[in-house]
């Protein structure tokens, strides 16, 4: 996949598709962890994805995007993007 706008930020919309895939990603591939190393080769941001570990800190540090609280996993619905 091609993209030319690496140097822009996200739009508000892309944005929220981004957490919908981000959503469905977590729920469907994310059978154990997945680790990624995603941005510039000279300035990369890695990623861990795992389901076996806890979080770092306590959980109700996290927060789900375009919500006003945390939400359990459960319960979230891809359309309210969590």
């Amino acid at each position: 996949m091609h993209n030319d706008r690496h140097d822009e930020p996200l739009s508000d919309d892309e944005l929220k598709l981004f957490i919908q895939y981000l959503h469905r990603f977590a729920n469907h591939d994310v059978d154990i962890f997945a680790q990624i190393e995603a941005g510039y080769p000279e300035h990369p941001v890695y990623v861990l994805f795992g389901r076996d570990y806890p979080p770092i800190g306590e959980a109700s540090d996290y927060h789900r995007p375009f919500t006003s609280h945390r939400t359990p996993t459960s319960t979230a619905d891809i359309n309210d993007g969590g």
